[in-house]
């Protein structure tokens, strides 16, 4: 079973409450914040949190904060977790989310190369870091550049990410 994490629950909580998904995402909003007041109580953090996300929607930070709450109220408690995961299904679909305990399939694939660090997964919430930076020499030969795809992308800490042939994501060309 996937974890509830924030950022999967704010990724569905900040354009719920922005409005998004119409009717369809005004109930299953409504529905969020009268569990939240039924199960943390009215004047909790978490309430608090879910009435300044309403006040100010489409903000992303009080999203992820109310987010982090609803992550460490299911971590916590199992009837919590239970809830939110069906209501992640039922509601996160609206926005355009998976549904949680699916899977992704991450692909590099063809006569792609990859130097350096990769990272392929669902949901990222938060920084990542793969220690001090180094940086990756391209291969000798066609390049990312010649191989028409523009060019080589650079990380923030100063790594290079170089290709050779077409690169695909999801079976997918990337260009």
């Amino acid at each position: 079973m996937d974890p509830i994490t924030a950022g999967i629950l704010s990724a569905t909580l900040v354009p719920l409450a922005a409005g998004a998904a119409g009717e369809a995402g005004r109930q299953a909003w409504e529905s969020l914040t009268s569990f939240v007041r039924d199960r943390f109580g009215r004047g909790s953090d978490a309430d608090t949190a879910a009435q300044t996300l309403a006040s100010h929607p489409g903000e992303v930070v009080h999203g992820e904060v109310l987010g982090r709450i609803l992550e460490h109220g299911a971590a916590t408690d199992e009837q919590i977790a239970a809830w939110l995961r069906t209501w992640l299904r039922d509601a996160g679909t609206l926005t355009g989310q998976p549904a949680t305990g699916t899977s992704v399939t991450n692909t590099v694939s063809g006569h792609a190369q990859v130097h350096g660090p990769l990272i392929q997964t669902h949901t990222i919430s938060g920084p990542i870091t793969f220690g001090p930076p180094v940086l990756v020499p391209p291969p000798a030969g066609p390049s990312a550049t010649t191989a028409g795809i523009g060019s080589v992308p650079q990380a923030s800490d100063g790594a290079q990410v170089a290709a050779t042939g077409p690169v695909h994501v999801n079976d997918r060309p990337v260009t």
